[in-house]
């Protein structure tokens, strides 16, 4: 009971901490987007491809802190009971 507890509240830390490194990849992003010259929104990217790849790109990277790197330790733990 007592490591189900501790599973689970590391599962929910390493989901919060990967929300929040992916709110702020996406505002660190949308920073340097904006830094662009006007020239680059007309020939480079359209709002519809900057938008895809800025949300995919954090969702990746909110994924792999918070869900991939837990599950990982999660079946480490299963395995070495």
């Amino acid at each position: 009971m007592l490591l189900f507890f501790n599973v689970s509240s590391e599962v929910a830390c390493w989901m919060i901490t990967g929300e929040r490194q992916a709110a702020r990849i996406r505002g660190l992003y949308l920073e340097a987007v904006l830094r662009q010259d006007i020239a680059f929104f007309d020939k480079e990217i359209t709002t519809g491809q900057l938008v895809q790849r800025m949300s995919g790109d954090t969702i990746l990277i909110q994924d792999a802190i918070g869900e991939k790197v837990d599950l990982w330790k999660l079946e480490y733990i299963i395995v070495s009971l």
